[in-house]
């Protein structure tokens, strides 16, 4: 429950602490911090233009944050899956290279 509430609050913050921060805290900030901004702009009454008013601002901030927080929720999942090592894990379920050269078939063509 504690990692849905900080995932639907703060974004990055969830991923940092629950999930790969590598991977995806970047990016999924970027979402959150650009909602932020959006909301923050809307609710001072700014504009887009002549057609669009604050409240798509609003709105578009809070789809941003709505991405955000599926993102991180998304990641989380993924990475307690991978640690509890489940049917569905990538751990579970390696790929083993391949011997041969990759680039045999672009040699053999020349």
């Amino acid at each position: 429950m504690k990692r849905t509430l900080l995932a639907l609050i703060a974004p990055p913050a969830a991923v940092t602490r629950y999930g790969c921060v590598t991977c995806t805290a970047a990016p999924i900030g970027v979402f959150w911090l650009g909602s932020l901004a959006s909301i923050g702009y809307g609710l001072a009454g700014g504009t887009l233009g002549n057609l669009l008013g604050p409240g798509f601002l609003i709105a578009t901030g809070v789809l941003l944050w709505l991405i955000a927080a599926v993102w991180a929720r998304l990641v989380i999942r993924g990475v307690e899956s991978d640690l509890l090592r489940r049917a569905d894990s990538t751990h579970t379920h390696p790929v083993e290279p391949a011997d041969e050269d990759p680039f045999h078939q672009l040699r053999s063509n020349i």
